[in-house]
């Protein structure tokens, strides 16, 4: 049965494969330059940026993400040719600086001449708004052009628990950002850029699953709470923020699976529908599956089976599918499903269905990107 998320759980020791808490950060990404030559690093400002981008940005609109670190490979194994201008990594669970956004900002708009401008995009959460508010404010009074979208698209808040914060980012931003890095790839306008990142947002939404806790590595040993035995958790948030509730015992693939897919996809609940599902038998999606960082892709891909399956049942076709660790929380056990409703085929809007598509298959060259 379900019941309330429990405050006080036990707790055990993990460990972490580190040399360092302090250089983690910088440790992970010089090796990621060193794995893919299409980037560079910069270590004072921890900004991961492609190796092309000083002409790259006199042409088109540059793209920028960035969140606490913790989450890899989002976004520095997204970034590349077709797909992110530059990636800027705060301390682990904690948003980069003002400083260190603002001089991303600098370095993805060239010094001299006009530039097509910057969109800057993360998740919905509060240290991240406020720091890249800074940063913009900063660098707008500098002459820059930056258009700031922050995501929320965790479906475990509702409208009356996110209240005017609105929802929680987890994954939604990573399906968005591979359309609209390939609509600045084509040479798109700044406002063209945004306006469709903004629509993918309206017709986005995610929902994960925890089967058990986070463990910062401020050590190399270090203690990590626990589930109950047999209880897993819906809708924990990426950061360990409380989830919309335990489950116990443990249910079945299929039931899980027909629970979450539910909770993207039910137009009739006031609170949760999110995503604007036409319920005539003729939506189209695109569906990530992202491993919260210990989920093997052998488990990944029998729930995407099921959840396939299950929005078949509703009239809901999958046109794309990817899995894999998309935005991790360490190494969390547990997943996520995305789902973005792809325009219809007759719809007039920001972005053809057409357009959509080949957005989504236009190859990339990062490290983490499953093609």
């Amino acid at each position: 049965m379900a019941t309330e998320t429990q405050t006080k759980q036990p707790s055990k020791e993990t460990f972490h494969f580190i040399n360092d808490p302090a250089e983690a950060i910088n440790e992970a990404a010089i090796g990621v330059t060193e794995h893919n030559s299409n980037l560079y690093y910069s270590p004072s400002h921890k900004i991961l940026y492609r190796s092309d981008l000083e002409t790259f940005c006199k042409g088109n609109v540059t793209t920028i993400g960035f969140a606490g670190g913790g989450h890899e490979p989002m976004f520095s194994g997204f970034v590349g040719p077709s797909f992110l201008s530059c990636a800027v990594s705060g301390n682990i669970f904690a948003s980069p600086t003002a400083a260190q956004i603002f001089e991303a900002i600098k370095l993805c708009q060239p010094t001299e001449g006009s530039s097509k401008g910057t969109l800057v995009v993360c998740g919905n959460y509060t240290g991240d708004i406020l720091n890249a508010g800074l940063a913009i404010t900063r660098a707008t009074a500098a002459g820059y052009k930056v258009r700031f979208i922050p995501i929320g698209d965790d479906v475990a808040v509702g409208r009356k628990k996110g209240g005017k914060v609105g929802r929680r980012g987890l994954s939604g931003h990573v399906v968005g950002l591979k359309i609209v890095c390939a609509l600045a790839d084509q040479g798109a306008s700044l406002d063209k850029v945004g306006d469709v990142m903004e629509y993918i947002a309206a017709n986005s939404g995610t929902i994960a699953v925890a089967f058990d806790r986070i463990a910062l590595p401020n050590a190399i040993v270090t203690d990590i709470s626990t589930l109950p035995p047999a209880t897993i958790e819906l809708g924990l948030g990426c950061h360990g923020e409380p989830g919309l509730r335990s489950i116990s015992p443990i249910p079945s693939p299929e039931s899980l699976t027909n629970e979450m897919i539910t909770l993207l996809t039910n137009t009739s609940d006031p609170d949760r529908a999110f995503i604007p599902f036409t319920n005539k038998g003729d939506d189209e999606v695109i569906l990530l599956i992202n491993s919260a960082g210990s989920t093997s892709d052998e488990v990944l891909a029998r729930f995407a089976e099921l959840a396939i399956e299950e929005l078949k049942n509703q009239g809901i076709t999958v046109k794309r599918l990817t899995l894999g660790p998309m935005v991790t929380s360490l190494k969390q056990s547990g997943f996520g499903f995305t789902v973005w409703k792809l325009p219809g085929k007759q719809e007039k809007g920001v972005l053809s269905r057409e357009d959509a598509l080949e957005f989504w298959d236009r190859r990339v060259k990062t490290v983490a990107w499953r093609q």
